[in-house]
């Protein structure tokens, strides 16, 4: 393998990942496998991961356009063709649905990022045009409508003509892709998507902590968790109590341990930090952590100081949790919100969100 070669899919490899289990994974390996193996490894490792771990250089080029440089293995550069080549298959379709839209236009970078989910890294996407007709369907709604209509008499008529609405709710767009294209994309591919497209169209990370993603109105995540009869936390007052501390405190997940800065994730650790018991740095991982040591409890059982979890959208992360909060007492709860902006004691929100109550003990 070339120098020139190998340094770019190491460096493919490097912009793709910080997602420990694939570090994990690597390392694992090293010892066994010779340099240009492992660095293959990686390669595929980027094509297949998503938002911050997606090759963004790779993101832009197949949604941009231009010629692949020459370093990139032809495997690689031939996907890239293959995605230019789709999308140009797409825009066409597209094209033709917009001079039947009224009003928005449907979400080209959304499309693309979709597709860009199921098929990148494919051998070979084999699809008609009937199948980039159907695929790009899934994002609009179709409707009659009528509007009044002058003959060649001067008379005025009723007509019916057909309008493209676009779809804003990404949950009916991938239940549509299911029953009306017949892919059904996993959880992954959904998140994979869903980053694709900020990276694409923002240049930057999806968010994957919040307590509201209203994209994703009809998205319930919910799972069937095993729960215990667990002893009162006798912490759990004092917990509350350092929660309600920091009511107003601002929200940032860049920031968050710096200053008064707080998501919802450093504030659970951070109070149960107080009293002297560890938790994972992220809401998903306090989930699993939940799960993994039986401190899971029913809805019912609630008690002050106990840890509510929702999953807003899939992102990829256990049970694609994406808020946890800490219960107040009394249907209340304290928590970092994305969408307030800062540290709130509310009512329970979202019942239809919630995945998971968990007792750290």
């Amino acid at each position: 393998m070339e120098p020139a070669t190998a340094a770019l899919i190491a460096r493919t490899a490097i912009a793709a990942g910080t997602n420990k289990k694939v570090w994990t994974g690597i390392a694992s390996v090293l010892a066994a496998l010779c340099l240009p193996v492992i660095l293959a490894v990686m390669c595929y490792i980027s094509i297949a991961s998503g938002g911050t771990e997606h090759n963004r250089a790779t993101v832009h080029l197949a949604f941009d356009g231009g010629e692949a440089p020459d370093g990139m293995p032809a495997d690689y550069q031939a996907y890239v063709r293959q995605m230019q080549e789709s999308f140009a298959e797409l825009d066409a379709i597209l094209d033709d649905i917009d001079g039947m839209t009224e009003g928005e236009l449907c979400d080209r970078y959304l499309v693309k990022s979709v597709f860009y989910s199921l098929y990148f890294g494919a051998d070979r996407v084999r699809l008609e045009t009937d199948d980039y007709k159907k695929f790009a369907d899934c994002f609009v709604d179709y409707e009659e409508r009528t509007q009044n209509a002058e003959q060649e008499d001067r008379t005025v008529t009723l007509e019916k003509y057909t309008v493209a609405v676009a779809i804003g709710d990404k949950t009916k767009i991938f239940q549509k892709l299911a029953s009306d294209y017949g892919v059904t994309a996993t959880y992954e591919q959904q998140s994979n998507a869903v980053n694709v497209w900020y990276v694409a169209k923002y240049d930057t990370a999806a968010p994957t902590e919040g307590d509201e993603f209203s994209d994703w109105s009809g998205w319930n995540g919910a799972g069937d968790i095993p729960v215990y009869d667990l002893p009162a936390n006798g912490n759990g007052s004092d917990i509350v109590q350092l929660a309600l501390s920091r009511l107003g405190h601002p929200y940032s997940q860049a920031l968050r341990g710096t200053g008064n800065y707080v998501d919802c994730s450093y504030l659970t650790l951070w109070c149960y930090r107080q009293i002297g018991i560890s938790l994972p740095g992220t809401a998903a991982e306090q989930g699993r952590y939940m799960v993994e040591h039986n401190l899971t409890v029913a809805k019912e059982s609630l008690q002050p100081g106990d840890l509510v979890f929702w999953s807003h959208k899939p992102n990829g992360r256990y049970m694609n949790i994406t808020h946890v909060g800490i219960y107040a007492g009394d249907g209340m709860v304290v928590d970092a919100s994305y969408s307030k902006g800062k540290v709130v004691y509310r009512p329970l929100f979202d019942n239809d969100k919630q995945v998971l109550y968990g007792r750290p003990q």
